[in-house]
């Protein structure tokens, strides 16, 4: 049986927040991350993301063959051909995952939803994009995790433009 390899997509501003509020899209990162976002959504079996974030990325997501975090359904609920959504508290997402045959899994976001995975310990890899902006408040990528430390290896790191935007690439020790 082949692994199912779950990997987080975020930009980040340098002082390691991924939005402002929970309904601001990610508009203020590069052209160069949003191809790279791109490219790997277009590799991935399913995109998960938290409610927010498809709320705030609907016409973007909809489209795709995503699952949707939210506590507004028991546990799951089709809402469109390619949209499931899906309550984590009563649903063992993993399990689900495997059931549906997903080998590339890509987690958008928000901060509750890459908590999780982290928490869960299934995250195998971490693509960030570091943009060359500080917001000095707003969302960190991981907020209110159980977990201690996580053990990590860079295996990629590339200057994307002339501003100094950063593509980093971690994968799980």
């Amino acid at each position: 049986m082949q692994k199912t390899i779950y990997r987080v997509a975020a930009a980040l501003t340098i002082d390691g927040k991924i939005a402002l509020n929970s309904r601001q899209f990610t508009n203020w990162s590069s052209s160069e991350d949003k191809l790279i976002f791109r490219k790997m959504l277009d590799e991935s079996d399913v995109i998960i993301s938290g409610h927010n974030t498809y709320k705030v990325s609907k016409r973007f997501l909809d489209r795709r063959n995503c699952i949707v975090f939210t506590r507004s359904v028991k546990d799951t609920l089709r809402y469109k051909k390619t949209i499931l959504f899906c309550n984590p508290k009563n649903v063992d997402v993993q399990r689900l995952i495997q059931r549906l045959d997903y080998r590339a899994v890509t987690i958008i976001g928000g901060a509750p939803t890459f908590s999780y995975f982290l928490d869960k310990d299934l995250l195998d890899e971490l693509h960030l994009t570091i943009e060359p902006i500080i917001f000095g408040r707003g969302i960190l990528l991981f907020q209110d995790v159980k977990i201690d430390v996580v053990n990590l290896k860079l295996t990629k790191a590339k200057k994307l433009n002339k501003k100094g935007s950063l593509y980093l690439v971690y994968k799980k020790i």
